[in-house]
C-alpha cells in the first residue's frame, strides 16, 4: 500500500467520528398520551424530574428528558433546577393528598380503640351452671 493512500484512509477514519458527533441528534419523540400522563403525575405530586418520569411511565432516559422539555413548553412545570422542577399549578397544596397522609395514623388509632374495647369488655359470662344444650348432649 502506498503511503499517500494509507494517510488518506487514516485521515478519513479520523474525520468520520467527528462529523458524526458534530451532527445534531433528534430529540426523542413525545407521544401525546405519555405527555398527558406525565402532566397528570407532575401536577398530582407537585414536582417532576426525569428520574421520576422514568419511574412513573417506564420510559427511557431520552424519552423522559423529552417529556420534561414538553412539560416546560406546555407550562405544566417550571424550568428545572438541578434536574427537578416544581409544578406550576399543583393539584394539592404542599403536595399533600387529603386523607391519604393521615391514613396510617388513623388506622393505628382505630386498631388501638378496638383492641382496648376488646380487652376492657367483660365478654360473655362464664358460669358453672349447665345450659339446656349441655343437658341434651348428656342424655
Amino acid at each position: 500500500m502506498k503511503r499517500r493512500e494509507f494517510l488518506s484512509s487514516v485521515g478519513a477514519v479520523a474525520v468520520l467520528p467527528l462529523s458524526a458527533a458534530a451532527a445534531p441528534t433528534a430529540a426523542a419523540p413525545v407521544h401525546a398520551q405519555a405527555a398527558n400522563w406525565a402532566a397528570l403525575f407532575a401536577r398530582a405530586k407537585g414536582r417532576a424530574s426525569p428520574e421520576l418520569i422514568q419511574r412513573w411511565l417506564g420510559v427511557g432516559s431520552d424519552q423522559a428528558s423529552a417529556l420534561m422539555s414538553d412539560l416546560v413548553k406546555r407550562n405544566i412545570i417550571h424550568n428545572p433546577v438541578a434536574g427537578s422542577a416544581a409544578s406550576v399549578q399543583p393539584m394539592y397544596a404542599r403536595g399533600i393528598i387529603p386523607g391519604v397522609t393521615n391514613a396510617p395514623t388513623q388506622i393505628l388509632r382505630k386498631t388501638r380503640d378496638v383492641f382496648e374495647t376488646l380487652v376492657h369488655d367483660d365478654g360473655p359470662e362464664i358460669t358453672d351452671q349447665p345450659t339446656d344444650e349441655d343437658a341434651h348432649e348428656t342424655s
